[in-house]
C-alpha cells in the first residue's frame, strides 16, 4: 500500500493543480491517471506531472517525447560526420562517434555527465546543435571550479536533492549515514508542504520553538 498524507487529495479531474506541488505523487498513480483519460505515458516524471497539470487546468496537453526507435537505423561508429552545426535529433547517442567529436572540441578531460544529459532533455522546444552541447559542457565544467557552486538538479530528483543537502549538514546530521538521510526522506514525502531540505528544518525548529 502507497503511504501518502492523510490529508492527501484523489488525483481525478477537479482536483485543484497546486495538490500536484503540496503532496507527494507515485510515478504509478500518474501514469494510471493519463491512462485512465486517454493521455500519453511516456516521459520522465516531471513530464508525465506536467501532463497531468495541465490536464487538470483544463489546457491542451502537450504530446509525449517522441522515443527513440530501438530498431532504427543506425549509421556504423566512424561513419557520421559531426561538426559544430550538426543538429541535435531523437537518435542521439553517447557513442563513440559523439565522444570523439567532444574530445576534439573540448579536449581529452571531456566525459559525459548527467548535468549535460538532463540540460538537453530540457531543452527540447528549440534546435540545439553538437555546438550548443560543447558550449554548455564547457560553462558546468567552468562554473564548477567555484566551491560554492551547487549543480541545479530538477524538480522531480526531489530525492537526490534531498539526500545531497541531508549530508551536506555536518552541524545537524554529523555521523548519518545515506539510510538516514532515506528515512528522512520517507518521512518527508508523506506531509504536506515543500518537500527540500532546508523547509524541512525550518519546520522541524518551528515546532520545537
Amino acid at each position: 500500500m502507497l503511504k501518502v498524507h492523510p490529508d492527501r487529495p484523489p488525483l481525478e479531474p477537479g482536483m485543484a493543480p497546486q495538490a500536484l506541488d503540496m503532496y507527494y505523487w507515485y510515478m504509478q498513480e500518474l501514469v494510471a491517471y493519463c491512462r485512465e483519460r486517454g493521455l500519453p505515458t511516456q516521459g520522465h516524471k516531471h513530464e508525465v506531472i506536467e501532463r497531468v497539470r495541465q490536464h487538470l487546468r483544463g489546457g491542451p496537453v502537450a504530446a509525449a517525447r517522441e522515443p527513440v526507435r530501438a530498431k532504427a537505423a543506425r549509421a556504423p561508429a566512424g561513419a557520421r560526420t559531426i561538426t559544430l552545426e550538426t543538429p541535435i535529433g531523437p537518435d542521439y547517442k553517447c557513442d563513440a562517434d559523439t565522444r570523439a567529436f567532444f574530445e576534439a572540441v573540448i579536449g581529452p578531460h571531456f566525459h559525459f555527465t548527467a548535468h549535460l544529459q538532463r540540460w538537453r532533455r530540457a531543452n527540447t522546444q528549440r534546435q540545439l546543435t553538437y555546438g550548443d552541447l560543447a558550449a554548455e559542457w564547457i560553462a558546468e565544467h567552468e562554473r564548477r571550479k567555484d566551491k560554492n557552486y551547487k549543480s541545479t538538479l530538477m524538480h522531480t530528483w526531489e530525492y537526490n536533492r534531498f539526500v545531497r543537502d541531508y549530508m551536506r549538514d555536518k552541524e545537524r546530521n554529523h555521523g548519518k549515514t545515506l539510510k538516514d538521510a532515506a528515512a528522512a526522506w520517507n518521512e518527508l514525502r508523506q506531509s504536506c508542504g515543500p518537500r527540500d531540505y532546508a523547509s524541512s528544518v525550518a519546520a522541524r525548529e518551528a515546532e520545537d520553538s
